[in-house]
């Protein structure tokens, strides 16, 4: 009987004692959550174990080519922070966090014994790694685990693209287009700072007035187009290597709107940090814009544009070469003694033999003030319109007191030094009925064109059609320097040049080296693209038809495919190049 009566007495009480332990908890819970809420939070804030401040990284804008790949985008990172004072300092912790982080456990564990408060590892962890790395917080209830969204810059044809888009590191634009755009491209970090729970996730309530929403960054269009300048700079590597130069560049322009194609150098580095494909060269400077050359040989079918459109030479016009061209009674100019004298030379067959004294004879007829007048108008001594980081200006001797032999050696490229970009500009003037495109590397930004700038008149349109006529027998006919640069089925025109460096330490030519280089048109019937091809200080041969022209003829090539450029006889090129996806390994050889 007693044992029914203590049965009925405990069902009668269980509900109330589970309602008295739900009233309890609710009290509790109340006190912390309304009635000293205030207080614990305000504890919590003077301790700061819950109180954080996060820079909220903005994304970098991602750079297309002009045929929509992607050349430079920002991808997710973490870097793992470390609290010593707020982790467990034990080895198994220290192993399953370093299994998940790929951080060296006895380095954690070094930092510990070392009595670093913090620490955070500049060793970027993928989304993967990060996800593993809470995991493993999760588990061991490690509140002093941090992790902090960065971003990683990736350039998917890496040194291909180097010279020209430049690279990012720890957040800063050092050249090329990523410092150019960088107002453009960067964004504005946000910034966020409160209190999170013990999961990390904030609590709406106790966040403070200074919020800042982050901005990503735009993206831009280049104008370069990839399989271009990956066929250009394997091209150029080749020839680099080939001769054991210094340094080589290559420039494809589109001559109506000074849009750059490729713009590809060698040596160059890895924008990702990698240099295994590179050898042992590895430079981040970039020639096309940062160095100046003499343009050498090249330089005459500007030379000769130019006096016929003065007049002061025409169809009719034949100069004799004997070899040598006394100017005044001290000095004289020479033309390649290898080939000997030229004799009498039309200015078809000049340009065809690359005769300096007949490109000497057409500058002392424009005489100095015009010929220098040409010089600035043409963009020689001036920075491009590019605006890239570190850009040269040319460079012409003003205070020249020989000013005879100063403007005849102009004629024929000596005496005058230009970056590559602005040389090829002004040669573009030729294939665009005598008006000089501005070169440009950027079309668009947030999917707005940018306008293309209008050229300055140079000569006139029947001037440079002439020009561009005389410019193929350097190629299409048998006596022409570039005959062995023949693409069959397509016309082309272009000229060869080589030119003497003076040696710094003799200050003569003496042992200075030479510039082999080359500037084509193709096709040579309304150009798709100019191509100039500069090799510095190739050694063993020099002469620009055999070190830079072989670079122009693959580029060329693969402009013919890249834009489907018919044939002369209408049917399409047969002849294959190369160009790889990116320059990983050796290049095709």
């Amino acid at each position: 009987m007693s044992d029914r009566r203590t049965e009925r007495r405990r069902v009668v009480l269980l509900p109330w004692g589970i309602a008295a332990l739900f009233v309890g908890s609710a009290v509790s819970q109340g006190r912390v959550q309304i009635a000293h809420r205030d207080e614990i939070l305000h504890k919590a804030e003077e301790t700061r174990r819950f109180v954080v401040s996060r820079t909220e990284v903005a994304r970098r804008g991602t750079i297309f080519s002009a045929d929509g790949k992607i050349l430079a985008q920002s991808e997710d990172a973490y870097l793992l922070g470390l609290d010593y004072s707020k982790i467990p300092h034990s080895p198994s912790f220290f192993m399953a966090l370093g299994g998940a982080s790929g951080i060296s456990p006895s380095e954690m564990q070094q930092a510990a014994l070392a009595g670093l408060g913090n620490r955070t590892w500049r060793r970027r962890m993928t989304g993967e790694q990060a996800a593993e790395v809470k995991s493993v917080k999760a588990t061991w209830r490690a509140d002093g685990v941090s992790l902090h969204r960065d971003l990683q810059r990736d350039y998917p044809l890496a040194e291909a693209t180097a010279g020209v888009l430049g690279a990012v590191r720890d957040g800063k634009a050092l050249t090329g287009v990523e410092a150019v755009m960088n107002d453009v491209l960067e964004g504005k970090d946000g910034k966020r700072e409160g209190m999170v729970d013990r999961t990390g996730a904030w609590l709406p309530s106790r966040m403070t007035a200074t919020q800042q929403d982050r901005k990503n960054g735009r993206g831009i269009v280049v104008t370069i187009d990839s399989n271009l300048q990956v066929a250009a700079t394997n091209a150029v590597r080749r020839s680099v290597e080939a001769n054991k130069a210094d340094r080589g560049v290559a420039i494809a322009m589109d001559p109506r709107t000074g849009d750059i194609l490729a713009m590809a150098n060698w040596p160059t580095f890895d924008p990702n940090g990698g240099n295994t494909s590179l050898g042992e060269k590895v430079s981040d400077l970039n020639p096309n814009f940062q160095s100046i050359f003499e343009p050498g040989s090249t330089f005459k079918i500007l030379t000769l544009a130019k006096a016929l459109d003065e007049g002061v030479v025409d169809d009719r016009t034949v100069v004799t070469c004997r070899l040598t061209l006394p100017i005044g009674k001290a000095w004289q100019i020479h033309c390649d003694r290898k080939h000997g004298a030229h004799g009498p030379c039309g200015i078809e067959r000049a340009i065809a033999k690359s005769c300096n004294v007949s490109a000497a004879t057409w500058a002392l007829r424009i005489g100095y003030p015009d010929m220098v007048k040409y010089l600035e108008d043409l963009g020689l001594l001036q920075r491009s319109a590019l605006g890239m980081p570190y850009e040269v200006r040319g460079r012409f001797d003003y205070g020249e007191y020989a000013k005879p032999l100063q403007i005849a050696q102009v004629g024929f490229g000596q005496s005058l030094n230009a970056t590559p970009v602005a040389l090829c500009s002004a040669y573009a003037m030729l294939a665009n009925d005598g008006v000089r495109p501005l070169p440009r590397l950027v079309s668009e930004v947030s999917g707005a064109p940018l306008a293309i700038k209008p050229g300055q008149r140079m000569v006139k349109p029947e001037v440079a059609r002439k020009m561009m006529r005389l410019m193929e027998s350097v190629i299409q006919s048998d006596e022409g320097t570039g005959a062995t640069l023949r693409i069959p089925g397509y016309r082309l025109a272009g000229k060869t040049g080589t030119a003497q460096k003076t040696n710094l330490d003799t200050k003569s030519m003496v042992g200075g080296g030479y510039v082999s280089s080359f500037v084509g048109y193709v096709p040579a019937e309304r150009p798709k693209a100019v191509i100039l091809v500069m090799i510095d200080n190739p050694k063993g041969q020099y002469y620009g038809s055999k070190v830079a022209g072989p670079v122009f003829r693959e580029v060329a090539s693969a402009i013919i495919h890249r834009f489907d450029v018919p044939r002369s006889d209408g049917r399409r090129l047969e002849v294959e190049i190369s160009a790889k996806p990116a320059l990983r390994g050796n290049p095709t050889r």
